[in-house]
């Protein structure tokens, strides 16, 4: 082969490799992202807003314990019903009109109620132990009428949503209780003899002038009884609150 064509054809082969390389090293052209186009108006859709869950109402205490007395819980429910059946049982034939109100347990006076309806439970429960005769039915019956028919349409009284069962049986548990402490607190069953009376009669001379014991001798003997059962009836309630191991959680 000449000599000419055998340079032709190394040159050639040299540009050829030299533009291989430069072909390989060069970097590849990047391709711009594509343009977002702005939404129009009517494409924006509207975020959905989440409803708020409506708030809890505030906790209102209905009723909580305030005391014990033997088996008994008391709560401040029943104390409430309790009160407001007192107020019936000790009405007048014909009630005063005014506005009707029952205790609650803010009230300054709440304490002794719950240790009112405590004494009570501990008088019922030893009248059941000695037999004493349960309340007259027809008695019973006829208080509850009245309860209901006092408290009617009363906001304090529909609160306490009492049952007419509940109704009932603390009109018995309050008329058994009551029977027994008339029997206790008869004055007339505790004898003061004409001894006791002028002893009392001399210490308190100056109280009577210069009249005679005569004069005074029975009333004297009638208020030493009723301060003798009355000290008796004390003494009688400690021995209940005891025996039934009352507890006031409010406060006497």
């Amino acid at each position: 082969m000449p000599l000419f064509f055998v340079f032709r054809a190394i040159a050639v082969g040299v540009v050829w490799g030299v533009t291989s390389v430069a072909l390989a090293q060069a970097p590849a052209a990047t391709s711009a992202p594509p343009a977002q186009a702005t939404p129009s108006a009517s494409q924006i859709k509207a975020t959905p807003s989440v409803a708020k869950a409506p708030a809890a109402p505030p906790i209102v205490t209905v009723t909580r314990v305030v005391g014990e007395a033997g088996p008994r819980i008391v709560t401040s429910r029943e104390v409430r019903i309790g009160e407001a059946i007192s107020q019936v049982l000790s009405l007048p034939t014909t009630p005063s009109p005014g506005k009707k109100r029952i205790v609650d347990m803010s009230d300054p006076t709440f304490s002794s109620q719950v240790l009112r309806v405590l004494d009570e439970w501990t008088v019922y429960l030893e009248a059941v132990e000695i037999g004493t005769k349960p309340a007259d039915k027809a008695e019973v019956a006829r208080f509850q009428t009245a309860v209901q028919d006092y408290w009617r349409g009363a906001g304090d009284w529909a609160s306490l949503e009492a049952s007419s069962t509940e109704i009932r049986e603390i009109i018995e548990r309050k008329l058994m209780a009551e029977s027994l402490e008339k029997l206790k607190s008869d004055a007339s069953l505790v004898n003061i003899t004409e001894a006791e009376a002028l002893q009392y009669f001399k210490k308190n001379r100056l109280r009577f002038g210069n009249l005679p014991f005569e004069n005074f001798k029975d009333n004297i003997k009638a208020a030493l009884a009723r301060s003798q059962t009355e000290r008796r009836m004390t003494e009688w309630r400690a021995v209940l609150r005891r025996k039934y191991r009352v507890r006031n959680f409010v406060g006497a």
